[in-house]
């Protein structure tokens, strides 16, 4: 498939729809971030996308199969500035980062429909995996840099912001987006 003038294989990993092609449009915009860290890389098209405007893009995930996909997305496309790996968030991950982007796990399970799926479903009310991303961004964030994430308003845009405002983290919806089932927003969190 083509996304963004990139060849992209998913291999059985979350395939780029609307939520990633949001979120790659803010990607696009920011300007020369140095150092770049993807949270939750999968198919790596954050990560792709963030190369061709910095020096140095890390990409994590924590399925080894995801990072194994990225990697194949980067030589396809002749890209040579990412090192990807795999982690749980921030587990393994050194340094700090002008930009991190993050397409994270969002539904609520509520419903049952997207249980079992560590693609999508983000615990009970779509926001734990966010919780716990925001408890070590800090660490991994340098000084002026900024957070690109993507939500859902099946997530609660309110909620989201109130676990970063928690932390003392400023929020903006920099992007929206409706599809036929829910809202999608893009944040940027500084």
């Amino acid at each position: 498939m083509i996304v963004k003038g990139l060849e992209l294989v998913t291999n059985g990993i979350y395939e780029p729809r609307e939520d990633s092609l949001l979120l790659a449009e803010a990607v696009e915009e920011v300007k020369s971030p140095v150092e770049v860290l993807d949270v939750g890389t999968g198919s790596g098209i954050q990560a792709l996308i963030a190369s061709k405007r910095t020096e140095h893009v890390t990409g994590v995930d924590i399925r080894k199969k995801a990072v194994k996909t990225a990697e194949m997305n980067a030589k396809r496309n002749n890209i040579e500035n990412i090192i990807f790996k795999v982690s749980d968030l921030f587990e393994n991950v050194s340094g700090r980062f002008d930009l991190i982007i993050f397409n994270p796990p969002y539904l609520p399970e509520k419903q049952g429909l997207h249980k079992n799926s560590e693609q999508w479903a983000g615990g009970e009310n779509g926001r734990e995996v966010i919780k716990r991303f925001s408890l070590g961004v800090k660490d991994h964030l340098k000084e002026r840099g900024k957070i690109l994430m993507v939500i859902s308003s099946l997530t609660g845009l309110k909620g989201v912001k109130k676990i970063f405002e928690e932390l003392e983290f400023s929020v903006k919806v920099i992007k929206e987006k409706k599809i036929p089932w829910e809202m999608l927003y893009v944040l940027e969190i500084f």
